[in-house]
């Protein structure tokens, strides 16, 4: 994977300096874009305002804070109603310490690459080198730096357990316990994954001979001002951060944030004010070259614009450090993040020097996090939109791309993988204009056709593309040039299959609790062999059913060290079942050949079988009975 180098630091040279100094002063510069910039910088309080107050009462949302500036300047910097409702305090984007969540991968990134700057890491090193010790089977191919920056390192999401301390077991014990699985090959797909960036604070932190924290506070966070940052692992006494609200009952009650194991916070860890989070938007704007007085590089800082798998174009919103776009004809740079009840969103836009941070304190705030692309789209630029030009897509052509598709975010392995219902589907169907209609996540979008599997959206600041098999069908498709990806829903990833499994059982229990009956009728004794069958597939089935539901409620099963003895139950269980279906074929044939039931009889055990290997099919299929054995 070719990525662009990283240059050593150079000394600063005066003549050059004072040359290009020389031509900044004497060169003209055009007023038409300083009025330009005055006009929309005059509209922008207003617009803000007027935007967040309505977001904050559709969304019943306390409050929110947003930060506006350049290099050089803080443009807006504005609180918005409740920061904490148990004291009446206002929110304050220079008091209010708030969580990042994912933000945080952004200095995680930075991180990162200044180390690799340094020579002390290498992009296309495999992960083993810079932690010996760690279990991750790496199935699919080595997984190396740049795959974990990027997000296509192959490995899936866990839905649950991911955040569980395991306070006795060393750091790479830890992370080996309760790492997600590598699902598919580095680089085929882009899927969002919080491993990766745990995993790349534990290489920050063996490298460095100190923890992540520590590194990111005295090499990147002092540099550039932010002299209280905040932790999500620290005690509470410490930790300091900003409570979240939910309305209740007709009014907001006021949660602290709950904290995070210290291995996740490189991946969500980092707590700070609006203003400081401003600060260090100013320093990626300068890209300044004269080392690191301000904590950041330029040569690092640049590297976060380079794309992550640059020999692929239809992953260009991911690179090293952001996830990038194009919105009203400007290359944008972003990250979101959300921490059980924050949202935040920091936008760059580097060819207007402009940044945004927002933040609300409110789970349900997602709808503000859009500020920075309406403001863009609105009143920064809104002459700017470019479009591509459309292509004709009939019926035919719509048909091909109409279905549900589900998220590459999810778990394929484990217990896990019955949450599906926790993923996101990706519906598409015709629009009847030569587009789609594309629902995710709630809302919905039209897209035209602009290619072969090529769509974008009217404002022309989203795309979306089809992935096709060898055969030419449509196996999956990337939306935003793979901000979000997804395959197509096939009928063993849907609920579908598992609620046929469930179905099945119960229909085999009661077809062999018949065929208790006929046997009943005919010798008059209450045991027989359906009778038998029935009661042992039913207990096995409702035992199972329990002790699964209770893993999974536990909500920490994902990070176990081993399986319990719950979970292997279940594998006794489902061995269980699999010895009576094998012992209800050999009394069919046997009874068969001997004539000794009625006919009635087998004929309803017969039905039984097909339905009971149905039900163990999708179990198995479901990862019920591996659970224990794979672990």
């Amino acid at each position: 994977m070719a990525h662009t180098r990283i240059e050593p630091r150079r000394r600063w040279v005066p003549s050059a300096h004072l040359l290009m100094a020389a031509f900044i002063w004497f060169t003209p510069v055009s007023a038409t874009p300083a009025a330009a910039q005055s006009a929309w910088r005059s509209d922008l309080p207003g617009f803000v305002d007027g935007l967040v107050t309505t977001g904050l009462d559709q969304d019943a949302v306390a409050g929110a804070a947003v930060v506006v500036v350049s290099s050089d300047a803080v443009i807006l910097s504005r609180g918005y109603r409740l920061g904490d409702v148990r004291t009446g305090r206002l929110m304050d984007p220079e008091r209010d310490s708030v969580p990042l969540a994912s933000v945080t991968k952004i200095f995680t990134a930075l991180a990162i690459l200044q180390l690799v700057e340094d020579g002390r890491i290498a992009l296309d090193a495999p992960i083993h080198q810079y932690m010996p010790g760690l279990r991750l089977h790496q199935r699919f191919g080595d997984i190396s730096v740049a795959h974990l920056l990027g997000h296509s390192a192959g490995l899936e999401e866990r839905h649950a357990g991911y955040f569980r301390p395991l306070p006795a077991l060393p750091k790479i014990a830890q992370l080996s316990a309760i790492l997600p699985r590598q699902i598919r090959p580095p680089q085929e797909v882009i899927a969002y994954s919080n491993a990766s960036y745990v995993l790349l604070g534990q290489i920050v932190a063996q490298v460095t001979g100190r923890p992540f924290a520590a590194h990111l506070t005295e090499a990147i966070l002092a540099p550039l001002g932010v002299d209280d940052p905040r932790f999500m692992h620290a005690p509470p006494e410490h930790r300091g951060t900003s409570p979240f609200h939910v309305w209740q009952a007709g009014r907001y009650m006021a949660i602290d944030p709950a904290p995070t194991p210290e291995v996740h916070t490189a991946s969500g860890g980092l707590a700070l004010t609006a203003r400081d989070v401003g600060h260090v938007m100013q320093a990626l704007l300068r890209q300044k070259t004269a080392g690191r007085s301000e904590g950041l590089s330029a040569s690092a800082i640049a590297a976060m614009r380079e794309p992550a798998v640059p020999e692929r174009a239809e992953f260009a919103a991911r690179t090293l450090g952001y996830w990038t776009d194009t919105w009203a004809g400007h290359t944008v740079f972003h990250h979101g993040g959300t921490h059980f009840g924050f949202h935040t969103n920091m936008v760059l836009v580097p060819s207007l020097d402009l940044g945004f941070f927002v933040v609300a304190n409110g789970p349900s705030g997602a709808a503000l996090m859009g500020l920075p692309r309406r403001a863009l789209r609105e009143i920064i630029a809104p002459d700017n939109i470019q479009r591509r030009p459309r292509a004709a897509c009939d019926a035919t052509c719509q048909e091909a791309y109409a279905g549900h598709f589900i998220a590459t975010r999810r778990n394929d392995t484990g217990l896990d993988r019955l949450r599906v219902s926790a993923t996101p589907i990706v519906r598409v169907h015709p629009s009847g204009d030569e587009g789609l209609l594309v629902d995710r996540l709630g809302y919905s979008r039209l897209f035209a056709a602009t290619g072969e599997d090529q769509f974008e959206t009217p404002e022309g600041d989203m795309r979306l593309g089809f992935r096709r098999n060898a055969k030419g069908a449509v196996v999956g498709g990337d939306l935003g040039d793979g901000f979000h990806s997804f395959d197509r829903l096939t009928f063993w990833r849907s609920e579908h299959s598992l609620h046929t499994g469930l179905v099945a059982v119960l229909f085999g229990v009661l077809v062999s609790a018949g065929a208790a009956g006929v046997a009943w009728r005919r010798s008059g004794r209450p045991i027989s062999v359906p009778l038998v069958l029935s009661l042992g597939w039913m207990s096995l089935a409702a035992g199972s059913v329990v002790l699964i539901q209770r893993a999974l409620d536990s909500r920490d099963v994902s990070s176990w060290a081993g399986a319990n003895a719950g979970l292997w139950t279940v594998t006794a269980f489902y061995a269980g079942a699999c010895a009576l279906l094998v012992w209800a074929v050999v009394w069919l044939v046997r009874q068969s050949r001997a004539a000794k039931t009625r006919r009635g009889e087998r004929v309803l055990v017969w039905a039984a079988v097909p339905c009971i290997a149905w039900a163990l099919l999708t179990a198995w299929v479901w990862n019920v009975p591996t659970a224990a054995l794979t672990w």
